[in-house]
């Protein structure tokens, strides 16, 4: 009986954890429309500093050896595709408007290398923007 009583309370505690926002974070790579606007932010960069702060943190670059202190000091960026087109860095949410974003998605190093080619390591905030706007 003790048993059950652990296993059910185990299994409550688990179903709590996961809907708590730290966990809902750390398993969405998409900001919808719907929780930008939820958020009552201004800009693309303060609707991921607010939901999704993670992904401003850049990838994490795990057994890889610097080739000089320079590289090992720059840590690897964050690069932003509006609309499937390369527009710099993270700066550059800053000038997007909250209104005007469909979608938020976070690439990691790998999945931007796959879609969109080399990238150095870093990874993606891919914008798509309402269409007219």
């Amino acid at each position: 009986m003790r048993t059950v009583a652990l296993t059910v309370l185990s299994l409550s505690v688990a179903t709590l954890a996961g809907q708590s926002p730290l966990a809902a974070q750390r398993r969405s790579n998409v900001l919808t429309a719907e929780e930008i606007q939820r958020a009552n932010v201004g800009s693309a960069y303060d609707a991921v500093q607010t939901l999704r702060p993670r992904w401003l943190q850049g990838p994490r670059e795990l057994n890889r050896m610097p080739a000089n202190a320079e590289e090992s000091a720059r840590p690897a960026g964050i690069s932003v595709y509006v609309n499937e087109v390369s527009m710099g860095g993270v700066d550059y949410l800053k000038e997007i408007p909250a209104a005007m974003v469909v979608e938020l998605r976070w690439l990691s190093s790998f999945e931007a290398a796959n879609r969109f080619g080399p990238t150095e390591g870093q990874s993606a905030i891919v914008v798509t923007l309402k269409r007219g706007g």
